[in-house]
């Protein structure tokens, strides 16, 4: 082996061992105690409409995991156990219901952080046909170190006790300048606090959604003829106008329902 050859040897080491270590052998068995509380999410399910799998996250304060910042140096966060639970049908309604211990006990004593709820369009919906399904979620926080923002869902507010959630959402079709489309069910900018689909909970054991569909009433933005320009939102009544913000007039779209 020549001097570059080792050179080279003697870098990639190093950074393979960061980015591999020795294995994550941490016990993500859950074992809720018998006293644990306990957190019900129901779902009407719309016809038309996907509801995907929940997704859930705990943290553990016992069991640490170990990250790198640029500089290399290392430092411990909350143990990470993250999956996906089915919802299971009530009684042939289209209810369907899925429910997370707060206390998910175990070796690592693992704690409920973040839970989200997400549906899209179905794929044989026939608005969706020739078009990329944007899924739409919920994400509720039952503590820090919870899920990334990454999710649509604006910023948490503040929210306690059970939560009945009865949404207007209206189909909207995103024309882009590579001649696609895309649609998701728009239920307000969710930069706005009022809109927000994030909430950080207290003493909540029952969340209740409930979407309104109105499936009739197609939003559709489309690019500029010319740039540079702005976004032109077309409404259900025909009216258009620029984007605000890059997102429809949700007030005008509720005066439309």
């Amino acid at each position: 082996m020549n001097s570059l050859n080792k050179a080279k040897l003697i870098v990639t080491l190093p950074v393979l061992a960061l980015l591999y270590g020795c294995g994550d052998t941490t016990d993500r068995t859950l074992s809720p105690p018998p006293d644990a509380k306990w957190v019900d999410v129901s779902f009407r399910v719309p016809d038309g409409v996907t509801l995907l799998p929940l997704g859930v996250l705990y943290r553990s304060e016992k069991c640490k995991a170990v990250r790198y910042n640029s500089s290399n140096e290392s430092h411990e966060i909350p143990g990470y156990n993250d999956f996906e639970q089915k919802y299971q049908q009530q009684r042939g309604s289209d209810i369907w219901q899925s429910r997370v211990a707060i206390e998910g006990g175990g070796a690592c004593q693992w704690s409920l952080r973040s839970l989200r709820v997400s549906f899209r369009l179905s794929a044989d919906n026939p608005l969706a046909k020739g078009k990329k399904i944007i899924d739409t979620s919920y994400i509720f926080d039952f503590g820090s170190y919870g899920l990334s923002d990454g999710y649509g869902t604006g910023r948490a507010k503040e929210g306690s006790g059970d939560l009945d959630l009865k949404v207007d959402f209206f189909p909207m079709v995103s024309n882009h300048i590579d001649k696609t489309a895309s649609i998701k069910l728009f239920g307000g900018d969710s930069s706005y606090e009022k809109w927000s689909r994030r909430y950080r909970l207290q003493g909540t054991q029952n969340i209740a959604i409930q979407p309104i569909i109105h499936f009739d009433k197609v939003v559709t933005i489309t690019p500029p003829a010319t740039k540079p320009g702005s976004l032109i939102v077309t409404y259900p009544d025909g009216s258009s106008g620029k984007a605000l913000h890059i997102s429809p007039d949700y007030e005008k779209l509720l005066s439309m329902k």
